[in-house]
């Protein structure tokens, strides 16, 4: 039991920091004086709030007119927050590594994606899906996850899901159906299943923040549907203390920030300025000048034709412009890597983003006859197939950041979409036989300081005496799942038990 007021200071304002602040508040000791470092870079503002798609006339001419000059010709288009988008690193190859700047990190500009890691994610990691369980519970509780059970929960023991599922086109619940019905013959690697996508979206209807379908999330959501943690963050102002300022590195109970600044001391301190960010802070602080190596899964995209008919549903009723679906990809192998499926409609932002402004009034229509006969697929792969990156500290201050050798993915993602395609190509969908597409980053980045390693030994976390890493640079590895539901969730665990210790 502490007799005095125990000082806590958390760097970061993303998911990471938000899992901390979390896990402090619930079972940390009372009256807790807690800082948060943040660099204080804010967003834009937001719209105001709208109840119809007359968003769409007043607010999207404008966010494209902003979008389109810094970014030319991008592919894919750039998801912003009304026009404005986060910040990216160089690599030496030219390709660039998110690293949000913002209060609310990665989750700005995120998809929403709430599923857990179940024991197969787990493998090699100290700890499993029942050490994380609370932990899960206590963030959806905040978070809030929107899905139903479904085939899904077939695999995912526990999905947490508190909300109603996302409405969406009857040909999205076609095409899971599909997915299900179809039993792969012996000669497959993976099993296909489907279901409702787990979103941190607010699906509760009457809601001041529930989600009207407005199909515009790739520019902004002007309702706060989609959960950030800039707004959890917001709402705890009064209970915590922000300090502006970039922090470089620790020096036993202080911190380092861009002044030169010393401020401290703490009684603990959580580094969650998100993989890259923490990784510079570790180097920096302990002196390594090379030697992390980040994970990044591959991901592809790919087209999904449907032939059959399309249900009336209303004008603009069920279009959601982020995952309307997700497909499982569980490997036969016990050893083999679970591999996801992201399924998306034919959205507005692909073709607008494209097309010149004065001809879009003439091609809108047809763009959106098409919105659900093409569908898009991504798929995220792990394991063998990750990517990597590795790292370096020129003169102890400055981060460089080299591509390591490219994975050779052709014959792991040859063989999932043939699975795929064969549980796929029935009910008038239809995957043509062409490869998947690469992305540069999927922004899954992990494991540069791994549990088990020399700089983090044990599941606690302790970098130093009083001083924690608590965010995806302890993941022992990358799964194809997206990580930020385990990040809050472990980042959680890791104040609760260094609070206690």
């Amino acid at each position: 039991m502490y007799s005095y007021a125990v000082k806590v200071a958390v760097i970061g304002a993303g998911a990471a920091a938000f899992g901390v602040l979390a896990g402090v508040r619930r079972w940390g000791p009372p009256g807790a004086e807690v800082s948060l470092f943040d660099i204080g870079k804010e967003l834009g503002p937001t719209p105001p709030r709208v109840e119809s798609h007359g968003f769409d006339r007043v607010a999207v001419k404008g966010i494209y007119r902003q979008l389109r000059p810094g970014h030319r010709l991008a592919f894919p288009p750039p998801k912003s927050h009304f026009g404005e988008t986060l910040a990216k690193l160089e690599v030496e190859d030219r390709r660039r590594l998110w690293k949000s700047e913002h209060r609310g990190g990665l989750t700005n500009i995120w998809g929403g994606g709430m599923f857990p890691f179940t024991d197969r994610e787990l493998a090699g990691w100290p700890i499993g899906a029942d050490d994380l369980d609370p932990y899960y519970e206590h963030v959806a509780e905040t978070v809030g996850v929107c899905g139903e059970r479904d085939r899904l929960s077939d695999y995912f023991r526990r999905d947490y899901v508190n909300r109603p599922p996302l409405q969406t086109s009857p040909v999205i619940h076609k095409l899971i159906d599909t997915a299900n019905a179809t039993r792969l013959p012996g000669g497959h690697d993976y099993d296909i299943a489907g279901g409702a996508s787990r979103l941190a979206l607010e699906t509760r209807p009457g809601r001041a923040n529930s989600c009207t379908y407005l199909g515009e999330c790739m520019l902004g959501c002007p309702r706060g549907a989609i959960w950030s943690a800039a707004a959890e963050l917001d709402r705890l102002q009064r209970s915590i203390t922000y300090v502006r300022g970039r922090v470089l590195a620790f020096d036993g109970r202080h911190l380092r920030i861009d002044s030169e600044e010393r401020v401290g001391p703490f009684d603990r301190i959580f580094v969650a300025a998100g993989c890259i960010g923490s990784t510079e802070i570790v180097m920096r602080s302990l002196g390594i000048d090379e030697g992390p190596r980040l994970l990044d899964n591959t991901v592809m995209s790919f087209p999904i034709l449907y032939s059959g008919s399309v249900p009336d549903t209303g004008g603009e009723s069920g279009y959601f412009s982020l995952c309307n679906a997700s497909l499982a990809g569980i490997p036969r192998d016990p050893a083999g890597s679970f591999a996801q499926v992201s399924i998306y409609p034919s959205f507005d932002h692909l073709w607008r983003y494209y097309t010149p402004a004065p001809m879009w009034s003439l091609l809108s229509r047809a763009w959106r006859f098409g919105r659900w006969r093409l569908l898009l697929g991504r798929v995220f792969l792990a394991g063998a197939s990750n990517r990597s990156f590795s790292f370096h500290l020129r003169a102890g201050e400055t981060l460089s950041i080299q591509p390591d050798a490219e994975p050779d993915v052709r014959a792991a993602a040859g063989s999932f979409m043939r699975s795929l395609r064969a549980a796929m190509n029935h009910n008038g969908f239809h995957l043509p036989p062409v490869p998947p597409g690469g992305h540069a980053t999927s922004s899954h980045y992990a494991s540069t300081f791994p549990y088990g390693s020399q700089v983090v030994p044990d599941r606690s976390g302790r970098v130093a005496p009083g001083i924690y890493l608590a965010d995806a640079s302890t993941f022992v590895t990358a799964p194809s799942i997206s990580p930020t539901f385990t990040i809050m969730a472990n980042a959680c665990r890791t104040a609760r038990e260094a609070m206690a210790d």
